[in-house]
Parts: C-alpha cells; sequence; structure tokens
C-alpha cells in the first residue's frame, strides 16, 4: 500500500485526458443541475454555471478545449469533448467523448434541479 502511494506521488499513476474529460463532464452536469434547482430553468450556456468551492469547476475537456454544450427540444442535454485532435469523429484517442441525460419528464416537467426529497417520492 505504501508503495502504492509513493509511487503515485512520484508519478506513475497519472490521469489521462479521457478520465479527465469524463470527470469534467459529471461535475457540469451537477452544476446543471444545482443551476436547474436555484433557476427553475436549464442553463442557456455553460458560462451561467455556479462555481462550486473546492472543486475544478472546468467546462473544459482533457486537452484544454471547451466542452460542447447542447440541449435539444425534447430536454435531452448533451456534453462532447471531439477528442484529442479536435475533429468530429476519430478512434481511440481521437474519438468524441459525448454524455447526455434527459432533463425533463415524459409531462414535460422539469427533471434535473429536483430536491432529493422529491426524487425519494418517486418522481423521478
Amino acid at each position: 500500500m505504501l508503495l502504492l502511494v509513493i509511487g503515485c506521488l512520484s508519478g506513475c499513476c497519472k490521469i489521462t485526458p479521457k478520465e479527465m474529460t469524463h470527470t469534467a463532464m459529471i461535475e457540469t452536469f451537477v452544476r446543471i443541475d444545482i443551476y436547474a434547482e436555484t433557476n427553475h430553468s436549464i442553463p442557456g450556456s455553460l458560462e451561467v454555471l455556479p462555481r462550486r468551492k473546492g472543486y475544478g469547476n472546468q467546462t473544459t475537456d482533457g486537452w484544454g478545449r471547451p466542452l460542447h454544450y447542447r440541449v435539444t427540444q425534447d430536454g435531452i442535454i448533451t456534453l462532447t469533448s471531439l477528442g484529442a485532435d479536435g475533429k468530429p469523429g476519430g478512434e481511440g484517442e481521437n474519438a468524441d467523448i459525448s454524455l447526455s441525460y434527459r432533463s425533463r419528464r415524459p409531462d414535460g416537467s422539469l427533471w434535473v434541479g429536483v430536491s432529493n426529497v422529491d426524487r425519494r417520492s418517486g418522481d423521478s
């Protein structure tokens, strides 16, 4: 165990750009949820997201480029990175990375930003 900690501190455990991208996307979705709970709407852009103390608050991928943010008419929120080459498509490290989730229920009501009490009641 001690060798693993020493090894990580010395640089053998490197977080890849792809892993950093996934982390940035998940954190961005958390911030979208906080925005929606506070404002009762989906943000128009990532620039308006609240900052979280003690977190990276990054809206860039592991290669330093801004995440692409899109919300469809039916409320699907998608964050996309164009991978290492910054171009659509690709394979391996150049492949696009996208994560999506629904922001609205089938009845059209806001799903993100709903308090934990509402989620436990079976509304989600």
